[in-house]
């Protein structure tokens, strides 16, 4: 069986099981981590801050295609979660002088409490019918920070939050930051992938697929539900927090309403039931609008006429035709391109 010239022959259960199957796909993936490790070395400033944006953009994706694109609880309060987690974080730090590194689990774990509280009211709800209580969650943390919570979170002034400290290493600028985020990405990445490959995320597919056949098979919908939820949630604290340390100030004008939508639009363009479709939908989402923020001032120079609304709307407009166009010509995705990559390169040179 070792011997053989070609195909890919499993002698045990570990290596079915196994991400990394073959010597290629692990000296592809060391390969990845050596240009993601050395690259930011010769990047400048601006690109750094990119990367870091889209690595936070990431984890929160990661919670949105949990809950979305592997157990089907549309959401449209995802912002409203990062924006919980980050503010645990910074009240923990702020006021009680807590570490970051031991602040980022408890966001993480406050959004997923915050998710639990909503999932709970939510469980009679299936499809789009989940859009109102998960888009009210958005409008709820919004008043917990600037009314109920204003002593200490400062209300509309913002709060400080400051830079994470690792014995005595302190990740103030953005060559050191950028590691700090390519490495919970990583490690969020992962595990989501593994979770999904557990009797846990096989629960959550047959939860997306059917739900009523899925109860029929013992699967507990109640606690899978809010389960998924959780886990979506964790995830958009870990996002939120490390996004809120790195700008190192935060109010709820950094959550706006609309990324709710592009949390889940982007998706859409990514790819759902997939890890690697949060992954290229985060990409998508950051490097559409840095584009956008070059090619509008140049529209609006030549129009200039427009008053300035080229800039204003370009993105919107932009955003919503790409996901339009998605939706209608390939509603798996970019997810599914690399899929179809991988096919055709795993059979070439045959064509069958």
């Amino acid at each position: 069986m070792k011997g053989r010239p070609c195909g890919v022959f499993d002698v045990k259960y570990s290596q079915d099981r196994a991400i990394l199957r073959t010597k290629t796909h692990w000296t592809l993936f060391i390969g990845f981590l050596i240009l993601l490790f050395t690259l930011p070395l010769f990047l400048n400033t601006h690109l750094l801050s990119m990367g870091i944006i889209i690595g936070t953009t990431m984890i929160a994706m990661f919670g949105v295609q949990i809950m979305v694109g592997y157990t089907y609880q549309i959401t449209l309060g995802h912002a409203g979660f990062v924006g919980f987690g980050a503010y645990v974080s910074a009240l923990l730090t702020h006021h009680l002088g807590w570490n970051f590194f031991f602040a980022l689990p408890l966001a993480g774990l406050g959004a997923a409490a915050y998710g639990l509280i909503i999932g709970t009211s939510t469980l009679r709800c299936k499809g789009l019918y989940m859009v109102i209580p998960t888009f009210s969650a958005h409008f709820i943390f919004f008043y917990l920070v600037n009314e109920v919570f204003k002593k200490w979170t400062f209300g509309t002034e913002g709060i400080e939050c400051a830079s994470p400290v690792f014995f005595g290493f302190t990740f103030d600028n953005d060559l050191s930051y950028f590691y700090l985020v390519a490495t919970m990405t990583l490690i969020v990445g992962i595990g989501a992938k593994n979770l999904m490959r557990t009797k846990c995320g096989r629960a959550f597919v047959a939860i997306r697929d059917n739900d009523v056949a899925a109860e029929v098979m013992g699967i507990n919908i109640f606690r899978y539900k809010l389960l998924s939820f959780a886990v979506g949630n964790f995830c958009a604290g870990i996002g939120g927090a490390l996004w809120a340390h790195y700008v190192t100030y935060i109010n709820t004008e950094f959550f706006p309403v609309l990324d709710t939508i592009y949390y889940v639009a982007f998706l859409v363009v990514g790819g759902m039931g997939s890890i690697m479709g949060a992954v290229f939908g985060a990409l998508f989402w950051r490097f559409l609008g840095e584009g956008v923020n070059y090619v509008a001032p140049f529209l609006d120079a030549v129009l200039p006429l427009s008053a300035g609304n080229v800039i204003s709307s370009m993105g919107l407009i932009l955003f919503s035709i790409v996901t339009i166009f998605f939706l209608i010509r390939e509603p798996r995705g970019i997810a599914h391109w690399w899929e179809l990559f991988k096919q055709s390169y795993r059979l070439h040179p045959f064509n069958y």
